[in-house]
């Protein structure tokens, strides 16, 4: 089977990109449909396919509790570069909120592209933790 524009899907080389969304207002959402809009757009597009998604925690309060900060999105893509750019339309689409991050490697360096609506911050150095 033939992804668009390329070689079958199976001998594609494959790339990982995850986002990690902020949660603003303290507000996580119970349900998946940003998840499944994201695989919905990858997999039209025939771009990769979402793994799976999360929450992590921010930083410790006073109390002990730590707060969910952001929700992540992990997923596989065929052709890094055209997915990325497939994300930078998609999301502004399903309104995610500034500060969202598409975190990615090349050439083993650690990269995020940013969004400051109305654009993103592209290639930008993400420091080890």
């Amino acid at each position: 089977m033939s992804g668009p524009g390329g070689p079958p899907l199976a001998l594609r080389a494959s790339a990982f990109i995850y986002l990690k969304i902020p949660v603003v207002g303290g507000q996580e959402s119970a349900d998946h449909s940003l998840d499944e809009a994201i695989d919905q757009a990858l997999q039209q597009r025939g771009l990769g396919t979402v793994l799976g998604w999360g929450s992590s925690l921010g930083n410790r309060r006073a109390n002990g509790s730590r707060p969910v900060a952001f929700h992540r999105i992990d997923m596989e893509v065929h052709d890094l570069q055209a997915a990325r750019a497939g994300l930078h339309q998609v999301l502004p689409l399903l309104d995610v909120p500034a500060g969202t991050e598409a975190h990615y490697f090349i050439d083993d360096r650690h990269l995020m592209d940013l969004y400051e609506p109305p654009s993103w911050r592209l290639q930008q150095p993400v420091a080890a933790p």
